[in-house]
């Protein structure tokens, strides 16, 4: 009876056992034969049809010649007349007139703009085109990627199925891999990524997808199958600089935004904090003096914003990289702001623009807002003697003068300049060149080479070979607009510079940075969506024909930020948030830049 009792007591464990192990076995059997009957369900003909349209739906262009009948555009007074945003004297009676007109012409307190203004600066949102068939969307056609980059996602637009099958293949199909998605956006799985990028050769590989509707679980709605067009895409022998810093900006960018720094190693799959803003300050500006990231110093604009009492709430913040210090550098000059530098070829000089003052149009939706520089000075930091100046011939008050960077040689500086306080709409920058004659400046000129087109031409950049020279342009004002562009020329300017091939006609295509083997540029571009700027990276072969763009792969693709300032390093920056933020923030060391003929200097604490 006993023993009875034991074997009816293990009948409901080998029972469970016996389900556990049918499930174990089972389950994955299933599956297996499920995935090969709905991948049969693409055997056979496909349909392909071609979507010719790309880009974005048109904006609404605003005319206003008739809004303000007989007097033209707000906006269009010569560019000698006295600047709006000045505010003088003999402007408050304009100013009253034009009030009176109509309410729309009336001052906004806030901005200095009046509503006509905004209309001449509109939202740059736009719609983008829904393709009609099944489209790849990204990657581009004949897209390079860096042979050290983590796998990428593939997307596609379709408006018709629910089912697609992504195909990955080499040798023209000799070799291929085919998986299910019930998404329109699928990653590359690491395994087949590395045998990809294995691949030796020469040639290019493929993508393509299908697509079909489901009826349940485990037939098809129609008898149709569609495909895509089919995508080819190359890896690069040339790797890209295995780590970006950059910000991230929760649009729309305001005065009081407080952006966190990031650091991503491309290898990698996620990015990792830098610095913190603590919601207490605007970091910005930050360049290496070395791209090796490892030594040399970080230079980087910060502004205090929070509630605490000091006395320097905006600085330069300085940080010796190898030696794990840093300090506040309050330069003599009567404005702390400076913003867009760039160190010297041998990495002991930091030109930047100094005694700057910063007019905002705030945007209307979630874009970059248009700025106005009253006041801008060239001048430069020496980090080995701790002294400051500006440079003579390109601090002219009545210029307003930023973007700078030093020619390959370090012997001069590029730059560009415009007349101050003008509204950004109607601004329009040029590129001039001076030497720099150990702070002595000289004789500012027009850069050789770049044909005056009455665009706005800034954000100066020499390859680090020294082979290339580039420069974003754009039909107005500067930073990140829906008409920028990156171009390139060689360096000696004797060639006329031509617009980067990946370029995107109707997105922003602005701040970027060239990696230290010169074959690769990072730019942050508009181009998904308008408003967010991703990372991109295009390949330079030897005649400065640029690769079409591969993106920076991002886990979240409805991330609701903006990338901003992106920088190449050779490597991951060896420091530790915590280390760096006590080494900059606002209860860092103060040290006092003196001017190069003074050498009293000071280092103290706040």
């Amino acid at each position: 009876m006993s023993k009875l009792s034991a074997v009816n007591r293990r009948t409901p464990l080998i029972i469970v056992g016996v389900l556990v192990v049918l499930l174990g076995v089972g389950f994955p059997t299933v599956q297996a034969l499920h995935r090969r009957h709905l991948n049969a369900l693409f055997s056979g003909p496909a349909k392909h049809e071609t979507e010719t349209r790309s880009g974005f739906y048109s904006q609404v262009i605003y005319d206003l010649k008739d809004y303000r009948p007989g007097a033209g555009s707000e906006g269009q007074r010569g560019t000698n007349e006295p600047s709006l945003l000045d505010k003088p004297e003999q402007e408050k009676d304009w100013e009253l007139a034009i009030g009176g007109i109509h309410h729309d012409f009336q001052f906004d307190a806030d901005t200095g703009a009046t509503k006509v203004a905004r209309l001449r600066s509109p939202t740059v949102y736009q719609e983008r085109w829904v393709p009609r068939f099944l489209t790849i969307t990204y990657p581009p056609e004949g897209v390079v990627f860096p042979p050290n980059l983590c796998s990428p996602f593939i997307e596609w637009s379709d408006t018709h199925n629910d089912l697609w099958q992504v195909t990955v293949s080499l040798g023209a199909g000799k070799q291929a891999w085919r998986f299910l998605s019930t998404q329109r956006r699928w990653r590359i799985p690491d395994d087949v990524w590395r045998q990809v990028k294995e691949h030796t050769d020469g040639g290019p590989a493929q993508l393509l997808v299908k697509g079909l509707k489901r009826s349940g679980w485990w037939d098809k709605t129609e008898r149709v199958t569609h495909a895509s067009q089919e995508v080819t895409f190359r890896i690069s022998d040339d790797p890209a600089d295995n780590a970006l810093v950059y910000r991230l900006v929760d649009p729309p960018f305001q005065s009081k935004k407080t952006p966190n720094m990031f650091v991503r190693d491309i290898r990698q799959k996620s990015d990792r904090l830098f610095l913190s803003a603590r919601q207490e300050y605007c970091l910005n500006c930050h360049t290496f003096s070395s791209q090796q990231a490892e030594r040399g110093w970080l230079g980087l604009q910060v502004r205090y914003i929070g509630k605490d009492m000091a006395r320097h709430r905006v600085y330069l913040a300085i940080y010796d990289i190898a030696k794990r210090r840093g300090c506040k550098a309050i330069l003599p000059f009567g404005i702390q702001q400076t913003t867009f530098m760039r160190w010297s070829p041998d990495g002991t000089k930091l030109a930047l623009s100094a005694n700057i003052q910063i007019a905002a149009v705030s945007p209307l939706t979630f874009e970059t807002q248009s700025i106005s520089h009253p006041t801008s000075d060239i001048a430069v930091y020496d980090a080995t003697n701790g002294t400051a100046c500006l440079v003579p011939g390109a601090s002219d008050p009545g210029v307003a003068e930023l973007y700078p960077c030093w020619t390959p040689d370090g012997k001069s500086i590029v730059y560009s300049s415009t007349s101050p306080g003008q509204h950004p709409s109607v601004t329009r920058y040029q590129l001039r060149i001076i030497p720099y004659n150990d702070g002595r400046g000289g004789t500012s000129e027009a850069l050789p080479g770049i044909p005056q087109t009455g665009k706005s031409v800034f954000y100066p950049r020499f390859s680090p070979d020294g082979k290339w020279f580039s420069f974003v342009r754009a039909d107005y004002g500067s930073l990140i607009k829906a008409s920028s562009d990156i171009y390139i020329a060689p360096a000696d300017l004797k060639t006329p510079p031509k617009s980067l091939e990946c370029n995107r006609r109707y997105a922003a295509d602005s701040w970027y940075s060239w990696s230290s083997n010169s074959r690769w540029i990072a730019f942050a571009s508009k181009r998904d969506d308008g408003i967010f700027a991703r990372i991109y990276m295009t390949h330079i072969d030897d005649e400065g024909h640029a690769s079409p763009a591969a993106r920076l792969p991002i886990e979240n693709p409805h991330m609701r930020m903006t990338f901003n300032i992106p920088e190449f390093v050779v490597n991951v920056p060896p420091i530790r948030e915590r280390d760096l933020f006590s080494a900059v923030g606002l209860k860092a060391d103060v040290y006092d830049v003196k001017s190069p003929n003074s050498n009293a200097r000071e280092l103290k604490s706040e």
